[in-house]
């Protein structure tokens, strides 16, 4: 079975979290196909030791006229199944296609993004749902969300979750990061980037214990951290964040939606409790390991927080919930399993 597959999210450095799946499970496809790898001849070379066929494209810096152009041109020759990783298929298909649908937050959400974004999410998506010969998502809650949205049937429909990289993990010392950033311990995380993160209600949350305890914030993943005693932060590289993660005390998760949520894994992983709300995919990702809170208040999350500091009992027990969870937590290995059964499913017709 051959299987070309998008590989222009394993181009962008560092990995982004479509990228770090792809190259978590890449060994594993390729115990079950022969893999190639499509990428974009404008970039650096993906260089994972697989089969790479770098495209060009009239518009370079256009992702459309890459998926739209030169990824069709070069399948008409192609004798195998196409698998994007990320939303979109070619509106051309001369082979049998395979989509990953990660959420529709694009759909219900259009807040949380640009006039732009959104249309040409909503374009890649409601096309790749409709044509798609396998659709393949992280998480039930999505799968679900998939069908009633785009009607699609459940057999047309696989899940294969994310899983955690081993760098997670709760032995790790983060001495050299903390020195370097600053930090003080005791100390939590949170995390910036996405408007849907809600940032800000995790910063008042922390604010409104710091009052009464002395502990340091940590915001990683965005360069807008507030000048102020006690915080700390920026963008880290993945062994940064690994770090920063196991020496928590918490991850403070204010989250609205994740249609998996890859930081509140890898933070049991660490042994770190997780302070979120259940929404999206997280109480299928997290089971009975969070610390699970009401609403998306700073008050509320406050109260969390505040409990989490002050009973080393209820944070030693969501630790060691957490480590059990990551520990049960579907392999990379698995996922590849999954996606292996959808080409299967997509070449058969």
């Amino acid at each position: 079975m051959r299987v070309a597959i998008d590989g222009r999210s394993l181009q962008r450095q560092p990995l982004a979290g479509v990228g770090r799946g792809v190259a978590c499970m890449l060994p594993f496809l390729a115990e079950g196909a022969e893999i190639e790898l499509l990428t974009a001849r404008e970039r650096p070379a993906a260089g994972v030791g697989l089969p790479e066929h770098a495209l060009a494209t009239p518009w370079p810096h256009v992702s459309s006229g890459w998926l739209q152009w030169s990824a069709p041109r070069w399948l008409r020759g192609f004798d195998g199944v196409f698998h994007c990783p990320f939303y979109g298929l070619p509106f051309r298909q001369p082979v049998p296609m395979v989509v990953t649908i990660h959420d529709l937050t694009f759909e219900h959400r259009p807040e949380w993004f640009s006039a732009a974004q959104r249309l040409a999410f909503v374009t890649q998506g409601r096309w790749a749902a409709r044509t798609a010969r396998v659709i393949v998502t992280v998480a039930s809650t999505v799968a679900d969300d998939i069908m009633a949205t785009y009607s699609v049937p459940s057999d047309r429909i696989l899940v294969a979750p994310n899983s955690v990289e081993a760098r997670f993990r709760p032995d790790r010392v983060p001495d050299d990061v903390l020195v370097r950033l600053g930090v003080s311990r005791p100390y939590v995380v949170a995390l910036g980037g996405a408007p849907r993160r809600n940032l800000d209600v995790a910063i008042a949350a922390w604010r409104s214990v710091r009052e009464q305890r002395p502990v340091s914030l940590v915001i990683v993943g965005t360069d807008d951290v507030p000048h102020e005693p006690g915080v700390f932060g920026g963008r880290l590289d993945d062994e940064s964040w690994a770090d920063v993660l196991a020496g928590a005390q918490a991850l403070l998760y204010p989250t609205a939606y994740e249609g998996f949520g890859m930081p509140a894994l890898e933070a049991a992983a660490s042994g770190t409790p997780v302070i979120c709300a259940r929404v999206g995919s997280l109480p299928e990702v997290l089971g009975e390991s969070a610390l699970w809170v009401t609403e998306l208040s700073a008050a509320a999350f406050a109260t969390g927080l505040g409990r989490l500091l002050d009973d080393a009992a209820l944070a030693a027990d969501l630790r060691e919930r957490g480590l059990q969870t990551a520990a049960e937590h579907p392999s990379w290995r698995d996922a590849a399993q999954v996606y292996l059964a959808a080409y299967e499913r997509a070449s058969a017709g």
